[in-house]
């Protein structure tokens, strides 16, 4: 397999992981539940669909 290759399957890999992150994500809102992110800090965030946060640390 050449690097190029290589290089497009691992884009289509990420572009899936993209994906399916987005509609978990977009499916919890739906729902009313909250999910994790990490900040910039590489902390654990909970994020509510009602736009309000807590840090997930606690």
């Amino acid at each position: 397999m050449t690097d190029d290759e290589m290089t497009k399957k691992s884009d289509e890999a990420f572009a899936a992981l993209q994906s399916a992150v987005s509609e978990a994500i977009d499916h919890k809102r739906r729902l009313g539940q909250y999910w994790v992110v990490a900040d910039a800090n590489g902390q654990p965030v909970k994020i509510y669909p009602e736009n309000s946060v807590d840090s997930a640390a606690e």
